[in-house]
């Protein structure tokens, strides 16, 4: 794998961000791409029916649902508002993004 960078671990899988590829590994070592990204990823947190969070440290979040579709929800590279790890509240459904040069963690609720 090349450009390793998120990296989660849900029961016996690992779920893995490598370059523009979302990747889960099971314990017997299979690989299987979910889905490829338009960018890079870097952060990932999982929200529940196989669905996760993922980011792109260019300023691009997306939802990415356990069948391999994705969905851009935050685009803000234009803004140079770089998004890097997430942190995820299951409880309220809140998504925490540090924006790295921007000196804050965004707040975004999913609905």
């Amino acid at each position: 794998m090349k450009g390793v960078n998120g990296l989660k671990a849900v029961k016996n899988d690992l779920y893995i961000l490598s370059g523009k590829s979302f990747i889960k590994a099971t314990a017997d070592k299979k690989l299987t791409t979910i889905v490829e990204l338009p960018q890079g990823g870097d952060g990932l947190e999982p929200i529940g029916n196989g669905d996760f969070i993922a980011t792109s440290w260019g300023g691009y979040i997306y939802y990415v649902y356990a069948d391999g579709r994705f969905e851009t929800l935050l685009d803000t590279h234009l803004e140079k508002i770089n998004t890097a790890d997430i942190g995820y509240d299951a409880k309220k459904r809140i998504v925490y993004v540090p924006t790295f040069y921007g000196k804050r963690v965004a707040a975004y609720a999913l609905k």
